[in-house]
């Protein structure tokens, strides 16, 4: 066998393992949206990025806005809710409801309302809580919305009588 030809056989064998260049890109591209899809089917699985997570993140806050050493006082002189809830409590772009109910002579009565259009404080007016409010003691709220509900205290009376009531926080 000559010199020539072994050295051509030597560089044969460097070319075998190349890849054309479009069949690569095509390959890397088909794999980024692989990943994608996988992504975004996998988003609503996590904890943290559901519309329910959404409402118990905020049940968490609005509780802290509202409570007083862990008790919710809605006797005669306590604050209404519209005072007690920040914009900074509320998720931005979405439209949030909250009741305070507590148990009186064996019946769950409501003790506070509110509901907070979305942009509340800075972008909406005293009219449209307003509007806000009448829909939804008339209609209630949307099907859809993202309902958390937490067992809490609440001074209906006086500060010395104790009831067991619910939050309840609708977020759409």
């Amino acid at each position: 066998m000559s010199r020539s030809s072994s050295s051509r056989s030597k560089y044969r064998y460097r070319y075998r393992a190349q890849t054309e260049p479009l069949a690569a890109i095509v390959a890397v591209a088909m794999l980024v949206v692989g990943i994608g899809i996988y992504a975004v089917a996998l988003h609503g699985v996590l904890p943290g990025t559901s519309d329910r997570a959404t409402a118990d993140q905020t049940i968490d806050r609005v509780w802290d806005d509202v409570q007083q050493d862990g008790v919710f006082h809605a006797h005669d002189g306590a604050d209404d809710l519209d005072d007690l809830v920040t914009g900074e409590s509320l998720p931005a772009g979405a439209t949030v409801s909250v009741r305070v109910t507590a148990i009186d002579e064996g019946e769950e009565q409501s003790v506070a309302d509110a509901a907070f259009p979305s942009g509340y404080p800075d972008e909406t007016t005293a009219g449209d809580v307003s509007e806000l409010e009448r829909y939804v003691t008339d209609e209630g709220v949307p099907a859809d919305a993202s309902v958390a509900t937490r067992s809490i205290p609440v001074a209906v009376v006086s500060e010395a009588e104790i009831r067991s009531g619910t939050l309840r926080v609708a977020v759409w």
